[in-house]
C-alpha cells in the first residue's frame, strides 16, 4: 500500500472520528439541550424558579423593590441540524428597581453568594466581576447581573420539555414599568438610604 493511500485512509478515519465527536459535542456542550441537561417537569421548574428568585431577593437586606417579567420559554435547537430537539429553556427575569450605587454592587453580589452557599447550591464561575451565579442539585440555575448603567437583573432558568409556547404561563404578574412612549423601562428608579448611596 502506497504512502498516499495510507495517508488518505488515516485522514478518512480521523475525519470520521472527529466528525462523530463534533456531532456528539454539539448536542451536549455549551448551553445544550436535553442531551446535556436533565429536563425538569415544567410545573416543578416554575415552582423552583420562583423559589430561587424569592429566596435570593429575600436574602438581600434592606429589601429591594423589583418587577417580574413573564416566564419565557426558548426552544433549543440541535447545533448541527438547527432543528428543535424537544427541549426548551424556561426563564424568568426579576428586574431590581432599587438603585444600587457602584460602591454597593460587590456587597450585593456577596450577599447572594453567601445565601446560595448556605442553601447548598453550586456557585458557578463567571469571568465578569459584575455577575454571580449558582445552580441547584436539580440543575435549576440563577444569575444576578449588573449592567453598565447600574441596572440589576436576577434571572433563573431550567431546562424543560418544549411547551410550544413562548409564554407558557401567560403575561407578567403585573405590568412592567414603561416609559412615556409605552416601551418597557426596567432601569432602577427608587432610592434606598443604604443601597443607593
Amino acid at each position: 500500500m502506497g504512502v498516499v493511500v495510507k495517508l488518505r485512509i488515516l485522514g478518512a478515519v480521523a475525519a470520521v472520528l472527529l466528525g462523530g465527536s463534533l456531532v456528539a459535542g454539539c448536542t451536549s456542550s455549551g448551553d445544550g439541550g436535553s442531551a446535556d441537561h436533565a429536563l425538569v417537569e415544567i410545573g416543578t421548574a416554575r415552582t423552583e424558579i420562583d423559589g430561587l428568585l424569592d429566596g435570593t431577593t429575600k436574602a438581600v437586606s434592606p429589601s429591594l423593590k423589583y418587577a417580574d417579567d413573564a416566564f419565557q420559554a426558548r426552544a433549543h435547537e440541535d447545533g448541527v441540524s438547527r432543528e428543535a430537539d424537544g427541549s426548551a429553556q424556561l426563564t424568568r427575569r426579576r428586574y431590581v428597581l432599587t438603585k444600587v450605587a457602584k460602591g454597593n454592587q460587590a456587597k450585593l453580589l456577596d450577599k447572594v453568594r453567601e445565601y446560595w452557599k448556605a442553601q447548598g447550591y453550586s456557585i458557578t464561575e463567571s469571568a465578569s466581576t459584575f455577575e454571580a451565579g449558582a445552580r441547584t442539585k436539580d440543575g435549576v440555575g440563577i444569575t444576578v447581573s449588573i449592567g453598565a448603567p447600574g441596572n440589576v437583573t436576577i434571572s433563573a432558568n431550567a431546562w424543560v420539555k418544549d411547551p410550544k409556547s413562548e409564554q407558557p404561563f401567560g403575561a407578567a404578574p403585573s405590568p412592567l414599568p414603561t416609559k412615556a412612549d409605552g416601551t418597557v423601562d426596567t432601569m432602577p428608579k427608587f432610592d434606598d438610604p443604604e443601597w443607593s448611596r
